[in-house]
């Protein structure tokens, strides 16, 4: 197996992108299929787990609103057990 590059592997992808399987290169024809699918995606993992999902929209409720911390003051709450 060979490990494509940055502009190799977006070439690839508009391609399968835009539906078509087969390429053709110096006169011979490629059939392009994916192999092996992703186990799960991070938006089925966040959809699985309602907890989690609650945790990231109360993150971008916070973040909307200004409430933001540095890591210095997350490590402080955490010291002092608030965390």
């Amino acid at each position: 197996m060979r490990k494509l590059n940055e502009y190799e592997a977006e070439l690839i992808k508009s391609i399968v992108c835009d539906g078509e399987s087969v390429v053709e290169m110096d006169g011979k024809k490629y059939y392009l299929t994916l192999v092996e699918e992703p186990e799960t995606t991070v938006q089925e993992d966040v959809d699985a787990d309602s907890e989690l999902k609650q945790k990231l929209l109360q993150a971008k409720k916070d973040i909307l609103d200004g409430k933001v911390y540095s890591t210095d003051d997350v490590l402080e709450k955490i010291d002092q057990g608030e965390l």
